[in-house]
């Protein structure tokens, strides 16, 4: 992934390209076939996850299928702020590439960079108010 694509991603789009670049490096590059879990609920949460291109649907025991996320989104942040257990499933729909920072780059880059909570906070409320409105 280049600097122009990593601009794109709202979770990175608030770094300078330096700080963007940093992260680049620090991160991942994890690939996954359709039906390939990701993340497991329950499972320790150990990274979080950047999609770069493709999609993954959001699973939780009793509700289903509860969202799909897309290019550009993140997602185990959650589990990493709060140190516990991942709260939902996370499986690949289609051919997924994800960038994956784990729990001491993540926190790391958050603390040397707080504008990061910004969107980070923007979506967990999206989520948030989805829910509710869904019941999901």
């Amino acid at each position: 992934m280049d600097d122009e694509q990593a601009a794109s991603i709202p979770l990175l789009a608030v770094l300078d390209k330096r700080a963007r670049q940093n992260v680049l490096r620090q991160a991942h590059t994890l690939q996954y076939a359709p039906g390939d879990a990701v993340v497991r609920e329950g499972d320790p949460a150990s990274r979080l996850y950047i999609i770069v291109s493709g999609r993954a649907r959001v699973e939780q025991s009793g509700a289903g299928n509860v969202a799909t996320l897309g290019p550009g989104q993140f997602f185990g942040e959650l589990g990493l702020i709060e140190q516990h257990g991942r709260t939902a499933s996370v499986v690949a729909d289609t051919e997924l590439e994800c960038l994956a920072l784990s729990a001491w780059e993540f926190k790391a880059t958050l603390r040397e960079h707080p504008e990061m909570a910004v969107p980070m906070l923007e979506a967990i409320i999206a989520r948030l108010h989805r829910k509710e409105h869904h019941g999901s």
